[in-house]
């Protein structure tokens, strides 16, 4: 299978698998960002995909990201619709509770987890501030083959078992 990507801004870090054997490939930031706790932030790639006919590509949090910060994926999973051709953004949300008190420290955390301790360079910040700097891995990303369905509108559906059984109802009782 192909996936064709092309640049929007120049010197950039190409998506790739990190091993031989990983089920998606790394996606970097083209721009860095401050991500306040609390907030949302877009971050663009600087890629535009043309996934073959017939594909879709999946966006992902890293692990790895999510094991060490409070970043996380606003919206959980991206799409990227086969006939998309803008620039892929990330949307990141620090999941980090707003300080009750606004304690500035020149500090901030990195992707990887890092408190970086008096960096002056982006000022005083909010505790738990996190820096996204263009070139870090913020994404993984996947294809999938796209089936379409046959939506059929009915005035009935069958019984089951399970019924109207929402949020936990599968659970061992």
């Amino acid at each position: 299978m192909e996936i064709k990507f092309k640049y929007t801004k120049g010197g950039l870090k190409a998506p790739r698998y990190a091993t031989e054997d990983s089920s998606c490939f790394d996606i970097y930031a083209a721009e860095s960002a401050v991500i306040r706790p609390s907030e949302s932030v877009s971050i663009g790639t600087g890629l535009i995909f043309e996934p073959e006919k017939g594909y879709g590509i999946m966006l992902y949090p890293r692990s790895g990201i999510s094991s060490k910060t409070m970043l996380r994926f606003a919206n959980s999973v991206g799409v990227i619709d086969n006939d998309y051709r803008g620039e892929v953004r990330i949307l990141l949300e620090n999941a980090m509770p707003k300080p009750m008190m606004n304690n500035l420290v020149p500090a901030y955390i990195t992707v990887d987890g890092k408190v970086i301790d008096n960096d002056f360079n982006y000022g005083y910040l909010p505790e738990g501030t996190i820096v996204v700097k263009r070139g870090d891995r913020i994404a993984q990303a996947m294809p999938i083959k796209i089936e379409k369905a046959e939506l059929v509108q009915t005035k009935t559906v069958s019984e089951t078992k399970r019924g109207k059984g929402g949020f936990g109802s599968t659970g061992v009782k």
